[in-house]
């Protein structure tokens, strides 16, 4: 007796199962659908399909195959977000498509981040002054995923180079500058490092000359921090921005001399404008290009 109850409830138990061979051939029917559905341009339809799969099937090589054709079909939709997310789940779930699937991310947001620019141009010629924040917001979130996938990866490391140069263009001075010194810690030897450590010099400047090149301690940053980008990176091809932007706050600040030796002179203070004028004459024999040997 005990064992009849025993094979009942084994037999109830495998009653209950899913039968492989019916889960294989609605798969093979979805795949089949879906695909007729893409060769068709039925791109609605097919994602349909796709989906459908991976609700009911969510592992397996069907899966995987079903969430690339997904992420492909919503990028063709003009739907990034879905794409994006698409990509993550293979990311997450299918260890033998993380490469692919990262890379992949960072193409897309690429491509996001041109026509964000695309964008703008055409804003600044309608003169419309309202950006689209929301897709901005969307743009630095992905970046930020791509980073957090693989932080140590070349393709999340380009992603945290990307997110940085993202902020400064869209006026996050501070954040972005914090962003390129992150990198620079995190990742000393990549191709870029010497690239985010000229954007930390450049944005001192750019705050500088938001200061209308008035403010001697903002200049003496700036200087400080173009300085150091050229002692630690003299082969960057970056250095000629960098001795650029020097030459320019030179230039200021022998203005600057001029201006205060002159009010001196016109007070009758003779000894405080020789003061000023020997500065200025060293700053003036410094803007003098130098001689070949």
């Amino acid at each position: 007796m005990k064992l009849f109850f025993i094979r009942t409830a084994l037999l109830l138990f495998s009653a209950l199962l899913p039968n492989a061979a019916i889960a294989d051939e609605i798969t093979d029917k979805l795949l089949l659908r879906a695909r007729q559905a893409v060769n068709n341009g039925d791109a609605e339809e097919a994602l349909e399909r796709y989906q459908t799969l991976v609700k009911l099937y969510p592992t397996g090589e069907p899966a995987s195959e079903a969430w690339w054709q997904i992420a492909r079909i919503c990028e063709h939709l003009e739907e990034p977000q879905p794409a994006f997310d698409a990509l993550q789940k293979l990311i997450t779930g299918f260890p033998g498509h993380f490469e692919r699937a990262h890379a992949g991310q960072m193409q897309l947001v690429t491509r996001m981040i041109q026509e964000e620019d695309r964008r703008a141009r055409l804003t600044t010629q309608e003169k419309k002054k309202k950006p689209d924040e929301t897709m901005r917001d969307t743009i630095s979130a992905m970046l930020q995923t791509i980073y957090k996938n693989g932080p140590q990866s070349d393709v999340g490391a380009r992603a945290h180079h990307t997110l940085a140069l993202f902020l400064e263009r869209n006026g996050e001075l501070a954040a972005a500058h914090a962003m390129h010194e992150d990198f620079i810690e995190e990742h000393p030897n990549h191709e870029l490092a010497d690239d985010s450590a000229c954007q930390m010099a450049y944005i001192r400047y750019k705050e500088w000359k938001t200061m209308r090149g008035e403010a001697p301690r903002h200049r003496q940053t700036a200087q400080d921090a173009l300085n150091w980008f050229l002692s630690r990176y003299p082969q960057s091809e970056r250095a000629a921005l960098a001795y650029t932007c020097l030459k320019e706050m030179l230039i200021a600040e022998t203005r600057e001399l001029e201006s205060i030796a002159r009010f001196y002179e016109s007070q009758g203070k003779q000894d405080a404008a020789r003061i000023y004028r020997e500065q200025l004459a060293k700053k003036l024999e410094a803007l003098q290009p130098k001689s070949a040997e």
